[in-house]
């Protein structure tokens, strides 16, 4: 009996010491406000403001004058017009966009088709644009992968999962509701919906049944993006999502990266805003993972862009902030370029310059302390690159940029 009681005074003891080492805090190393003691991420991260730039692959506006949605799956980027136009789908070739194929629907038109998702067995078409909350027929349209044959042209006849927000009460028109909706991503059994609030700039999430048929849906956790979401992807290899869009008149893009949450609590981890656009009419539309690393992104035709594809990635982890990147780099051209790379810098000091591939593989490092770099890249293939600029005495000051070579 004394052993017994030993024993369990022992785990009780141990449950407890391992309770009080147990500590909430910020775990991602790139915050602000990161705590080397916390073991559980209780979502209170802080990042410092990151800018990216994206590089332009090439134009779309042969294909489509609006690019409203992108989806990557099965090696295949797909991309379709929104309200007003053919109920078609296109599927582009990634080194120079021309068309590959088209699936035409010939059961639903384009109402509003706002975005386009995958699993391994359905494209998911999201028929639920609702600029001004008066819409009743909202729906995602299911289309049969193994409908799509290898033919330029496929006709196909797509299933109907229709929903309504059981919180929307008015259907009276608005500028300023929030129950537009042009993102979504499915995850196991279930689409996920993230509005597009203009009334108080939040995205709400709404779980939605794969499986056709009419459903009533309620949100169940939302988020303030001090903005308006146009799209949205998944990367379920690192199971992390990111969402795109734009603040009023279409300017200043941005992304907001959703990582290390629990479940579908998707606004319950690390939440990081990338700036990626400026004042200018800019309107980002599209998002899709392309692997673990790289995002690809388009816009609309617009006043000041038309539609094209844009690429990035997940380097903005490295702390590139705008403060740093105007103090210590004055400029970088040309890009692209054939042979050579000049760098400019203001920075006072040994400085570490990195060459990394487009998955971060380092191809070439050295220090200097010269403010002016040319760098021979005659030895790379074409391609995208990284360049990476750090003070050696600071290494917070990173920045990461994007370069092609010819």
């Amino acid at each position: 009996m004394k052993y017994t009681f030993l024993f369990l005074a022992s785990i009780v003891l141990s449950s407890f010491i391992n309770t009080a080492d147990a500590q909430n805090g910020c775990t991602d190393i790139n915050a602000a406000n990161y705590n080397a003691s916390a073991s559980a991420n209780d979502g209170s991260c802080l990042y410092p403001t990151t800018y990216r730039t994206p590089l332009l692959k090439f134009s779309l506006i042969s294909l489509l004058n609006e690019s409203s949605g992108l989806c990557y799956t099965d090696g295949k980027l797909w991309s379709h017009d929104d309200s007003g136009n053919s109920a078609e789908i296109y599927s582009i070739d990634t080194s120079d966009g021309h068309l590959l194929q088209r699936i035409i629907v010939d059961n639903y038109p384009n109402t509003d088709w706002e975005e386009i998702t995958a699993d391994s067995l359905y494209l998911y078409v999201g028929d639920f644009g609702n600029n001004n909350g008066t819409r009743t027929d909202l729906k995602v349209l299911k289309i049969k992968k193994s409908d799509i044959t290898t033919a330029a042209i496929v006709h196909v006849m797509a299933e109907a999962i229709s929903f309504s927000y059981s919180d929307q009460t008015s259907f009276t028109s608005s500028s300023t509701h929030n129950f537009d909706c042009e993102a979504m991503i499915p995850l196991n059994d279930s689409i996920y919906l993230f509005t597009k609030d203009r009334g108080d700039y939040k995205t709400r999430v709404y779980k939605l049944p794969k499986l056709t048929g009419t459903y009533s849906v309620a949100p169940y956790t939302s988020f303030s993006v001090n903005g308006l979401i146009t799209g949205a992807s998944y990367n379920k290899l690192k199971k992390e999502i990111v969402l795109i869009g734009y603040q009023n008149n279409h300017a200043s893009s941005f992304l907001w990266y959703l990582n290390d949450f629990s479940s579908n609590q998707f606004f319950s981890g690390n939440k990081r805003r990338i700036e990626i656009g400026n004042n200018t009419d800019w309107q980002t539309e599209g998002i899709c993972w392309v692997d673990s690393n790289r995002l690809y992104l388009s816009n609309e035709t617009s006043s000041t862009q038309v539609a094209s594809l844009y690429q990035t990635d997940k380097l903005f982890q490295l702390n590139t902030t705008v403060e740093d990147t105007k103090k210590n780099v004055s400029s970088i051209y040309p890009n692209p370029t054939t042979s050579k790379l000049i760098i400019e810098t203001t920075i006072i000091g040994m400085t570490v310059y990195k060459i990394l591939t487009s998955d971060t593989k380092i191809l070439k490092a050295w220090l200097s302390s010269d403010i002016l770099q040319t760098i021979d890249l005659s030895c790379l293939i074409s391609g995208n690159y990284y360049l990476s600029v750090m003070p050696l005495t600071n290494q917070q000051a990173e920045q990461v940029f994007i370069f092609m070579k010819l």
